[in-house]
């Protein structure tokens, strides 16, 4: 094969370096240089004869002949001098020649990757890293400067002129609109009407307030209650019988007066199936500040069960508000330590469990001791004690509200109500809400009360591992009402999910929560659990759409003042997930015409605007009808303050953002600053970038491949085509002159 170094034009080929890449091949006939023994001969050949290698050779060569005629041969300069300008001409074709063997390897690594990573999603890493190299390459071919100066200096000035006399070819203060265009669902269903009669005729309970002197007498109606029975078997007395928990323990424990009466009230919910219908509260004064409390109710059990930490009836209950038999331990070790209780009373059927401190010589620290006597047989429990914390009779008192009872007006006709979850969101302005599982009340950000002016009763304890109820946990956090939100989603017959039908009467039954919660806003419990229920349950029902109301529309990311805009016109800005469902987005309603507030360009940043337009088209060339239209190649450029007042909450960090429709280009943001101090190279590079986001976000693969073959091409554009690479880098000294 002839060296395309000893192959040169038989008479100039380029001289006035016009950017049609038909230039390139004008040459009919070149002169092939043979080698017969210390003698050249040379013989005329067809163009299209050579390989493509030879040409490339050619056109290289013929480049830098016809910009070194004039300087030397037109110049009647000695034959010696020629030879000088040949080795130059076969320099610069070597360094031409090594850059495109460079591309090859690269390309051929490109298409290895490719095959790799269709069959493993391993290679993803290594992908990016060839994206990187040729990231590096074609800056490294913008930057740098093979073209003799004179031809140099005739590209820079027909650039700079194109640059300095022509206009921008579109309006810079006019972002497309995108996004544009509502979807229709023939197959969308109507949205129920929310509310229910469950316990239409429920009556609420009158609890009486304690007296000034303490003293306190009440008994709910037995309504609902479904008393448990247990016999126990004889037994032998037994004294002042130490146990292993010293009084450190509750120290250990953190409990308050809520928590104590929390645990005390537990035990006779559970006894009375679940609700506290039928127990009986007596406080009364017996002097020295002190009062005795005896609380009782009809249930009876074993004494094992009042004695034994890990021993109770509860534990296998889903819907039982205890758990492993602990909470009474721990709340008379409280009534002992901190609530002046000198002893605490449990008595079942034929028992009576009595507990006390005690002293031992094993520590220095008292322990807590039992005695169990044989009483007449009694026909349901008891607990009792004195104390001299009023506080506590308090807490204990308003416990009867934290608890299912037939007059707990927080369960009366509910929004929503199924086997497993009901919701209640019609309450008073001035009324409390409350949240509430296995038919407890449990505190929300550390308060019983005031969770959004609504209730929430979960009728099952959840899984462990959607919320921990061990003894210590009382007060529920936002990530946990996520956590409930996913549960009720997917808990339901043979754990499929709840089914569609109950899923559009609990998502009806909270449309006072539909509204889009701001990061500035007030964080909202019910806000984090439908977000989550929706989450979830789009994803069991990919295919369901729902029918909205027509003034609600799906939050996606929108400046401030197109958000004002809806909402001034009438329409509510729900939760993103909504659009999950089928129900319009912001983008869809209004387009992402204003997804930023748009610049105005200087001078100077309208000529870097054209210098990017033009070295876009120059490099388009290889790449219309591959990778991009020639519309998507005639890119808009949009100017946007990253640090602005709109935008730097948001946007504060990105350099330039593409603007995609449908999968279709129609051009990108580039931030101000950026624009201003930025390299060519590199913002070049960034606006292939934005234009292969049509392909997909910045993780997908699709979009890696995109923007690594758009780079290949790029670099095999300015490599091939050597007259496009002398346009680009005249580009970028006009550029670089820009002050």
């Amino acid at each position: 094969m002839i060296s395309p170094i000893k192959c040169y034009s038989y008479s100039p080929v380029y001289t006035n370096f016009t950017s049609t890449p038909e230039v390139t091949k004008s040459t009919d006939t070149v002169v092939e240089e043979l080698e017969k023994g210390n003698q050249k001969k040379f013989k005329i050949k067809k163009y299209s004869e050579l390989s493509d290698k030879q040409k490339k050779g050619v056109l290289y060569a013929s480049i830098a002949l016809a910009g070194l005629t004039g300087l030397v041969i037109g110049r009647g300069r000695s034959l010696s001098r020629s030879r000088w300008m040949m080795d130059e001409i076969s320099r610069t074709s070597e360094r031409y020649l090594a850059a495109s063997e460079e591309l090859t390897r690269v390309k051929a690594e490109l298409e290895e990757l490719k095959a790799i990573y269709e069959t493993s999603s391993g290679s993803e890493s290594a992908l990016r890293r060839v994206t990187s190299e040729l990231r590096e390459k074609f800056t490294e071919l913008v930057e740098s400067d093979l073209s003799p100066r004179e031809i140099r200096e005739q590209i820079f000035a027909r650039m700079r002129a194109l640059i300095e006399e022509n206009p921008l070819s579109y309006d810079p203060m006019s972002p497309p609109i995108t996004g544009k265009g509502i979807r229709r669902f023939e197959d969308a269903v109507e949205l129920p009407a929310a509310g229910t009669n469950i316990r239409a005729n429920m009556q609420p309970l009158q609890i009486p307030l304690i007296s000034e002197s303490g003293e306190f007498r009440f008994v709910l109606p037995r309504g609902e209650m479904r008393v448990s029975k247990m016999t126990s078997k004889d037994f032998v007395p037994v004294y002042k019988q130490p146990t292993t928990i010293s009084i450190g323990y509750a120290d250990a424990l953190n409990w308050d007066n809520d928590k104590v009466a929390r645990d005390i009230l537990q035990n006779f919910f559970d006894g009375h199936g679940q609700t506290l219908d039928g127990v009986r509260f007596e406080f009364v004064p017996v002097g020295n500040g002190k009062f005795r409390v005896r609380i009782s109710g009809d249930s009876t059990y074993t004494v094992d069960k009042a004695l034994f930490m890990g021993e109770s009836t509860k534990r296998n209950d889903a819907r039982s508000a205890g758990n492993y038999g602990e909470g009474l331990k721990m709340a008379v070790l409280k009534l002992l330590k901190s609530g002046g209780a000198d002893s605490v009373r449990v008595g079942s059927d034929n028992w009576k469990l009595t507990y006390e401190l005690a002293d031992t010589d094993l520590t220095d620290k008292q322990i807590l001791s039992y005695s169990i006597d044989k009483v007449e047989k009694l026909d349901g429990n008891f607990l009792e004690f004195e104390t001299t914390d009023r506080d506590l009779l308090v807490k204990l008192r308003d416990s009867i509200n934290r608890f299912y009872h037939s007059g707990n007006e927080h369960f009366k006709t509910p929004g929503f109500e199924n086997r497993f979850v009901g919701i209640k969101t019609d309450l008073g302005p001035n009324d409390k809400g409350g949240i509430y599982i296995a038919g407890q009340r449990f505190e929300y950000d550390g308060n019983y009360s005031d969770f959004d002016n609504s209730v929430l009763f979960i009728k099952e304890k959840p899984d462990a591992r959607t919320l921990d109820v061990s003894r210590d946990r009382i007060s529920l956090s936002l990530d946990e009402l996520g956590k409930l939100g996913g549960w009720v989603a997917t808990h339901g017959e043979n754990y499929i999910g709840i089914s569609e039908g109950e899923a559009l009467k609990l998502i009806q039954s909270l449309e006072k929560y539909w509204g889009k919660v701001y990061k500035d806003d007030k964080n909202k419990g019910f806000d984090a659990f439908l977000t989550s229920f929706i989450d979830y349950f789009a994803l069991l029902h990919k295919d369901i759409h729902i029918k909205f109301p027509e003034k609600c529309v799906a939050y996606s990311p929108a400046s401030p003042d197109v958000v004002a805009d809806l909402e001034s016109k009438g329409y509510m800005i729900c939760k993103d997930e909504f659009g999950k469902l089928g129900m319009p987005t912001i983008r869809e309603l209004m387009g992402d015409a204003r997804a930023h507030d748009v610049v105005k360009p200087t001078e100077i940043q309208e000529k870097k605007l054209k210098i990017l337009k033009e070295a876009i088209r120059i490099l388009g060339r290889n790449m219309e009808g591959k990778h991009f239209s020639a519309e998507e190649l005639d890119t808009k450029i949009f100017i946007f303050d990253a640090k602005g007042a709109k935008d730097s909450k948001l946007y504060s960090d990105t350099r330039a953002e593409a603007i995609v429709d449908a999968g279709v280009t129609k051009g990108f943001w580039i931030d101000k600053e950026y624009l201003d101090n930025g390299n060519f190279a590199e913002i070049l590079e960034t606006c292939l970038h934005e234009l292969s986001h049509k392909a997909g976000g910045d993780e997908t693969a699709s979009f890696s491949y995109q923007l690594t073959r758009v780079n290949a091409d790029a670099i095999d554009a300015l490599i091939n085509n050597v007259p496009a690479l002398h346009e680009i880098q005249a580009l970028t000294k006009i550029w670089e002159s820009l002050v």
